[in-house]
């Protein structure tokens, strides 16, 4: 039905009628609320289609775009067919502005582009239909109306699901409507959600996906007797008599579809008047009566309804081709294609064919014995271009592995690929796996390792490991276990785990022996899960590509894009600075493979680790751009990842504000069944300590760190989350647990060869101050001589500055305030040239402890005050109170007040009007610091309220 029907269509005059309640859900859906999404759902026949429609009339009533589709049980396996429906009337005005990067995967996906050379990832095609809907949404709202969704392909499915989960979709509704497993006798009021969409696979992953607040799942029951009544009224055009109306009404349990066919049935057979209560010629199922009325149509119509229900988007020139009828050919063909559409078993709608009613397509095929059905899908396959279609109708055709399914398979699979629809691909490839022989050792080994890839690119891990383990026991060639051996290293870290992944590796290597390159592989991968005997990373990556360069030819990119990354880390580990070289050839090796995660891209890690070696502010931009990268592709893990590293960066900076927007925003995006970003909660637990709200970053790291492994292997969460907790501890005045805290994370470290003080989150600073105040004076000595080394080698003015501090601190500890201050102000200078303005404030704050110690009071007043305009520009609550209190000690009264500094600036806003959180806000402390600050005023000059306060300090008394 066009949109103009639907639109003209009234709910009164066409029904659905005694559905009041599921049209003003429907209706609700229009509206200014919240709702987002129904699901209409029940038996065969009880109207779904009907509320369907009347929702769709509204929707083009209230000026929605409507993005429509009709499942249907032949098209379940074609792919794309529920997009190429969705987006078939807007495709032409819609394409043309979406970025190429999104409007070519789509075009192929839609058939509108011949598929290229390299095949079409299904995360691209899930990302062009977010990108679509978004582009649509911008115009104006939006439904998504889907018919049948048990029924549409599952990639389909697969991408809706993928763009309604994610931001940018907020005004797209979504209605659609789903068939209960069983027959109308079938149904039962005390069937569990859950138990439905254990049934409906496809249903639950769309409405799955969005949160539970948004949706709403309509189960239709039953129609009243008087519905009925009225029903069977305006569709017959005659009354049926009461004791005839209540006994069918019983017998088709409210069915409208059943209660029709019956009353029809009835009238043709000329017994409804006649017809007494408890004696109707009723079937005893819905499938019954539908096969009684197909039973009564002449072969050539039956075979029409039996080919249009079996082929996959058929037209009548392709119905005509298909069908099995031999008096007049092509003609005969054609009559019996408008004698089905005039018996009301097939529809024609804009040059397509359908049954009229889904339960007519599904009884036709279930009549059919099984050799009907091999010799039905045998013609079909004869008829069908599309590769997919060739392949899946030769499947239900075949009993054996004949030569000819299998190439049918193949082809169907590289179709799939190439069209980016990679979970179609996948159960091809599995099929093809199953079909072929077990002495054909070689093709069966190269089929489950094509099987492998693709199920694993679409997220089925466990059965991807399955078919690699199943290639890998029968002890495959050199060149197979070359192409398995980084995927199964890879699925058994996920299946098995780190050590079994490592081990693994280890086999291999001792297995190697008479394959170089296998070897070379070996250490590739091994340089990302460990070789199990605890050789460096470093050495087994360097040892790869010494073997790769020596061996020529062209490695697998994978491999050797792992290879060079985790080198890379290894020397920024080692605190050798960002290897540009290295990643260079690693980017130059990841354009050669079709999709590669973003998290996982060498350009990526470049950016990332910007922050790393102090480019802070080159770090934010490329962080912000990453952000714009994953948006586009539509990766919800990455965002959040990419979130935290701008969180950081921007901490780092100083612009406290925007980091913790960044962070909130990074949390928007976290999925927990993915994992929790460290970067992420890691630096939202810093924010905590650093805008000071020690308890809640207490808090938070804590149930972070609850989870950590005790298997021996070091989780970098464990350090960054204890940087956060040792500064904690050291602004809260305890720096014996700070020095226990930091001390662990410093030999974790150190243990796995991190150096790079960016990559320990700079945690030195915080230990080397918590070891002077505890008396640790050699072990602060040395990892301050550690930092100023690594700061002269680097040229790095951030981390020359720490050790600087760091040991200025010592001779200070040591009474050598001389040196001391001569050390600081060295650091002073340093942090001058650096871009983590935090570091500079902590610096002149030590400086003006070692001047006020030495008692210049005029230079340690400066330094202080320096540190203090510094913390509190940056809004760094705890050392602002820390600068505060050092200003104290110089100056401790104002006048004859006796009160601090920090008392009297309160005091100071206090008798200007503001409030106690307006001045919390100004000086960058938490409101209950405030309040004890005035409860000390108050003691102090003997006043009582805050209305003498006032009247005290602004002249009034």
């Amino acid at each position: 039905m066009d949109a103009e029907a639907v639109a003209d269509r009234r709910w009164d005059d066409h029904g659905p009628w005694g559905r009041e309640r599921e049209l003003e859900t429907v209706a609700g859906l229009f509206d200014t609320g919240q709702l987002r999404a129904v699901l209409l759902e029940g038996e065969a026949g009880i109207g779904k289609s009907s509320v369907w429609l009347a929702g769709l009339a509204e929707a083009y009533r209230c000026g929605y775009t409507v993005l429509s589709a009709t499942g249907s049980e032949a098209e379940t396996a074609l792919s794309y067919a529920g997009l190429t429906d969705l987006f078939e009337k807007v495709a032409d005005e819609l394409l043309p502005e979406l970025p190429s990067v999104q409007r070519e995967p789509l075009e192929v996906a839609l058939l509108r582009r011949a598929p290229g050379a390299v095949p079409t990832g299904q995360r691209e095609v899930s990302v062009a239909v977010l990108g679509a809907l978004r582009l649509l949404s911008a115009h104006g709202p939006v439904l998504v109306a889907v018919d049948d969704l048990q029924w549409i392909d599952r990639v389909s499915v697969e991408a809706l699901a993928f763009a309604l989960r994610r931001p940018g979709t907020e005004k797209v509704r979504l209605l659609a409507a789903a068939r209960l497993p069983g027959g109308a006798t079938a149904w039962s009021p005390t069937a569990t959600e859950a138990e439905v969409a254990g049934d409906q696979d496809r249903t639950g992953l769309v409405f799955s996906s969005l949160p539970a607040d948004v949706r709403e799942v309509i189960r239709l029951r039953p129609l009243a007797t008087p519905v009925i009544d009225r029903l069977l009224t305006a569709r017959l055009g005659h009354q049926l008599p009461r004791s005839v109306l209540a006994a069918l009404v019983d017998r088709t349990a409210g069915n409208p579809f059943w209660s029709l066919e019956v009353a029809a049935a009835l009238a043709r057979d000329g017994v409804g008047e006649r017809a007494g209560d408890g004696d109707l010629p009723v079937p005893e199922s819905l499938t019954a009566l539908v096969a009684g009325r197909l039973a009564a149509l002449s072969g050539p119509v039956r075979d029409a309804l039996l080919v249009v229900s079996a082929l996959s988007h058929p037209t009548t020139d392709l119905a005509c081709r298909a069908m099995d009828v031999k008096p007049g050919g092509a003609d005969g063909a054609g009559t019996a294609i408008d004698e089905a559409i005039a018996a009301g078993v097939i529809a024609e709608s804009e040059g397509r064919l359908r049954p009229a009613h889904p339960l007519l397509g599904s009884a036709a095929l279930g009549s059919l014995l099984p050799g009907a059905r091999v010799a039905l899908h045998r013609r079909l396959a004869g008829v069908v271009d599309d590769p997919e279609q060739h392949a899946r109708h030769l499947v239900l055709a075949a009993n054996n592995s004949a030569p000819e399914l299998l190439t049918a398979l193949d082809a169907g699979v590289r179709a799939a690929k190439l069209r980016g629809a990679t979970s179609a691909a996948a159960e091809l490839s599995e099929l093809a796996v199953r079909h072929t022989p077990q002495r054909q050792t070689e093709a069966l080994e190269q089929r489950r390792l094509e099987a492998a890839e693709l199920l694993f690119s679409i997220g089925h891990t466990q059965r991807a490991h399955d078919h690699l383990v199943a290639v890998y026991a029968a002890r495959p060639a050199s060149l197979v276990r070359r192409r398995m051996l980084p995927l199964l290293v890879e699925t058994t870290y996920w299946v098995h785990g780190p050590r079994a992944a490592a081990e693994l590796v280890r086999e291999t290597i001792d297995d190697a022996d008479q394959d170089p390159y296998l070897l070379a592989t070996a250490y590739a991968v091994g340089a990302d899960v460990g070789d199990g005997r605890g050789t460096d990373r470093v050495t087994l990556a360097e040892r790869a590509l010494a073997m790769f360069d020596e061996l020529g030819g062209q490695p697998d990119p994978r491999v050797l894009a792992i290879a060079l990354t985790y080198l890379s880390l290894a020397r920024l580990d080692a605190a050798d600075g960002i290897s540009a070289d290295l990643l260079d050839r690693a980017e130059a090796a990841e354009r050669q493979l079709p999709w590669v995660p973003i998290t996982q891209r060498a350009s990526y890690a470049r950016k990332i680790w910007l922050k790393v070696v102090d480019e802070v502010e080159a770090c934010s931009r490329a962080m912000r751009e990453a952000v714009t990268q994953a948006q586009l592709e539509g990766d919800e893990f990455t965002l959040a990842v990419t979130y935290g590293h701008l969180a950081l960066s921007e901490c780092w900076a100083g612009r406290y504000q925007q980091a913790i927007e960044a962070a909130e925003r990074g949390l928007e995006h976290v999925d927990v069944s993915s994992g929790r970003p460290t970067v992420l909660y890691g630096v939202r637990g810093l924010l905590y300590v650093l805008t000071g709200d020690i308890a809640s970053a207490r808090a938070l790291v804590a149930k972070e760190l609850a989870d950590e492994k005790s298997d021996g292997v070091v989780d970098v969460k464990a350090i960054v989350h204890r940087q956060v907790l040792g500064l904690a501890a050291l602004v809260d005045g305890e720096p014996e647990e700070a020095v226990d805290v930091l001390g662990v994370a410093l030999r974790m470290a150190r243990s796995e060869g991190i150096h790079e003080p960016g990559r320990r989150h700079r945690l030195e600073g915080d230990l080397g101050q918590a070891l002077v105040a505890t008396g640790r004076l050699a072990e602060a000595a040395e990892l301050a001589a550690e930092q100023r080394a690594l700061g002269e080698r680097g040229g790095r003015p951030t981390v020359l500055g720490v050790g600087l501090r760091i040991e200025g601190l010592v001779r200070a500890a040591e009474g050598d305030l001389d040196a001391a201050q001569e050390l600081l102000e060295q650091a002073v200078r340093a942090h001058e040239e650096s871009q983590l303005p935090l570091e500079r404030g902590r610096s002149l704050l030590a400086l003006g402890q070692v001047q006020r110690r030495r008692r210049t009071k005029q230079q340690a007043r400066k330094s202080l005050q320096a540190a203090l305009d510094c913390f509190t520009e940056l809004g760094a609550v705890p050392f602002v109170a820390l600068a505060a209190a050092e200003l104290d000690r110089i100056e401790p009264a104002r006048g004859n007040t006796g009160l601090t500094r920090a008392e009297q600036r309160i005091v100071d806003l206090v008798a200007t009007g503001h409030s106690n959180r307006e001045i919390a806000a100004e000086l960058f402390v938490s409101v209950r610091t405030v309040e004890t600050h005035l409860g000390s005023v108050y003691r102090k000059l003997s006043i009582r309220s805050r209305t003498e306060l006032v009247r005290r300090f602004s002249g009034g008394g």
